[in-house]
């Protein structure tokens, strides 16, 4: 958020030191060292200037490494990537955790460099990814509740957090997988991208799935505004 006339307020992912909120004074002017380029979905390498018991620090420099800046001419990615950056910035932990800042920014390369075909995938398999860095994945190969084995099909529940058998998922709203469809979903989860392209049904269907994942496990009742655009818009190459 613009600060003033020339500064900025940020908030931060970062490896070393997690979320961080930070002023970058001067940012908005043209020969500022932060840049004008600094922008969401940018990466790079921050110089802090750090004081303890304060919620806002002070950036005094930023090495662009990766700016992401193709995102922004497509809606659908653009809409992705500010769902898996509003996940990371509301919903991960203050202190550092390596693995969702890595997620976070193979999620933002891959859904810059992904042909359009695989782009609805794509985004599916890096939100999946950032869920299960911040220690959310769901169980897939069994029954939530009793560990019975799955055989193929799947019922899964975003509120019990993965499958369930026959006998458990009574009185419970579940998404009814095909074979297919959880051999796809599990393909998602675990990193890897299903065997064929998604086509524009099933492409929606895991979204609504996976919003309904992080909802119930990850948002606690806050609001996930860039969430709900991306559940709720139908990717370009799905029409």
């Amino acid at each position: 958020m613009a600060y003033g006339d020339t500064s900025k307020i940020l908030r931060l992912l970062t490896r070393d030191a997690g979320l961080v909120n930070v002023i970058a004074r001067g940012a908005r002017r043209t020969r500022a060292g932060t840049g004008p380029r600094l922008d969401i979905f940018c990466s790079g390498t921050a110089a802090l200037a750090m004081k303890p018991n304060r919620d806002l620090h002070t950036l005094t420099g930023f090495e662009i490494t990766a700016a992401h800046g193709s995102i922004a001419n497509d809606v659908d990615r653009f809409a992705a990537a500010s769902a898996l950056c509003e996940i990371a910035l509301k919903c991960a932990p203050a202190e550092p955790h390596a693995e969702v800042h890595d997620a976070l920014a193979a999620g933002l390369d891959a859904l810059e460099h992904a042909d359009r075909e695989l782009a609805p995938a794509v985004a599916l398999m890096a939100v999946w990814g950032l869920v299960v860095a911040l220690g959310f994945a769901p169980t897939l190969d069994r029954c939530v509740v009793c560990g019975t084995a799955g055989n193929g099909r799947m019922a899964f529940s975003a509120w019990q957090g993965g499958a369930l058998c026959e006998a458990h998922r009574a009185g419970h709203r579940t998404a009814n997988l095909s074979a297919e469809d959880s051999e796809a979903l599990q393909d998602l989860v675990g990193g890897r991208l299903p065997g064929a392209p998604l086509d524009a049904r099933h492409a929606a269907a895991h979204r609504r799935l996976l919003a309904g994942f992080i909802r119930h496990h990850l948002a606690e009742h806050r609001e996930m505004p860039a969430l709900e655009m991306w559940d709720s818009m139908t990717m370009s190459n799905e029409q």
